[in-house]
């Protein structure tokens, strides 16, 4: 005897009430004779073959005795017609999320490899909302809508967005012990010393120091339009992630938006997220610009300890260099202190100061 389930090779994206009508078109069985087989009304029986109602379980062990179709055969077949019901269903959503996937940088995803180099449309959505690790564009958050308390809307939030899901990306990579506080405050007198290296230098030690206090740290460049020096936020209760962008490249500010998002970690609630951007581009109530200011602060006095401030106070610029020794810091993050305090002009100095370029 021929089995039912070799008679047929399925279309998948038909409901499976066609394969039932054709069984029984070929035994020459009516539905009248199915439902009263089967112990189901006529109505059900006409509902399952047009394919406005599912199979069940039930169903399937029924269809399977009556004509010796496995149940899983019945239950494929459904689960199947499902699937592309869903696919077909997405696919409008899809298409209608065209204009919502080009606001994002996708030139640029692209030529990081984080998304194909063709697709348009709907499978340009899609790829999107792969990267974003979320299953429809209207899961998407504006992060400047999230953040706004650490940075205005002068950042575009696709730019924006785009770098901060690299960031969580590339952290998923990076294998860290559990968050030791002592540790790091520990770790962070060591890496002042990394800052008088350069970047090829003190990058690998940098992220395995970090690591084995719990933090991943990572380098992610800038996006066009996106204004971010740094990040942090939690991965999870015993993981922090401090990403820094490299928008400017000048090792001072590198060095001290890196210690900032270190004040962060240290200072603030694991809840929060902070997006470091120039003082100039700050927003929030009082609450967060003062967050801002301790973090500033942490950083200031990790790079250069309070009690050095008098000297400070008088130095000239040909001192920098043996007073950046003393400290065992990188001249440009004195002469960069100076020139934000106002006792240096921007425009003096700045052959102290190196640009970093990192290795891909």
């Amino acid at each position: 005897m021929t089995n039912a389930e070799d008679t047929f090779s399925p279309d998948w994206r038909s409901p499976p009430g066609d394969s039932l009508g054709d069984l029984l078109g070929e035994r020459g069985m009516t539905q009248t004779e199915l439902a009263e087989r089967l112990g189901v009304s006529l109505k059900h029986v006409n509902r399952t073959i047009k394919g406005a109602a599912p199979i069940s379980p039930e169903l399937a062990l029924g269809l399977e005795k009556v004509f010796g179709a496995p149940a899983r055969f019945w239950m494929t077949r459904e689960a199947h017609y499902q699937a592309a019901q869903a696919r077909r269903e997405e696919l409008e959503v899809l298409e209608q999320s065209a204009d919502w996937a080009r606001s994002f940088p996708v030139k640029e995803l692209r030529r990081r490899g984080l998304i194909g180099r063709d697709n348009t449309g709907a499978e340009l959505v899609r790829e999107l909302l792969n990267f974003f690790g979320i299953a429809r564009p209207g899961q998407w958050k504006d992060p400047i809508a999230v953040f706004r308390k650490s940075a205005k809307v002068e950042s575009d939030p696709f730019a924006l967005a785009a770098w901060l899901r690299e960031g969580e990306i590339l952290a998923r990579d990076v294998s860290c012990e559990p968050y030791d506080q002592s540790r790091f405050l520990d770790m962070l007198q060591e890496v002042r010393g990394l800052t008088r290296l350069e970047p090829n230098g003190w990058w690998p030690e940098l992220q395995e120091q970090c690591a084995s206090a719990g933090i991943a740290v990572v380098i992610v460049p800038s996006y066009p339009g996106e204004r971010a020096n740094g990040a942090t936020r939690w991965l999870g209760p015993d993981k922090a992630l401090i990403q820094l962008s490299l928008r400017y490249r000048w090792e001072d500010i590198f060095w001290f938006s890196f210690f900032h998002e270190a004040g962060h970690v240290v200072l603030h609630r694991k809840k929060d997220v902070f997006i470091e951007v120039a003082p100039r581009d700050r927003a929030g109530g009082v609450a967060e610009r003062q967050r801002e200011e301790e973090a500033d602060r942490f950083a200031s006095r990790t790079l250069i300890p309070d009690v050095n401030e008098h000297r400070l106070s008088t130095l000239t610029l040909a001192e920098i260099e043996g007073f950046a020794r003393r400290l065992g810091i990188a001249p440009a993050i004195v002469l960069g202190r100076l020139q934000h305090d106002g006792r240096i002009p921007y425009s003096h100095g700045n052959d102290m100061r190196r640009r970093f370029v990192l290795d891909e």
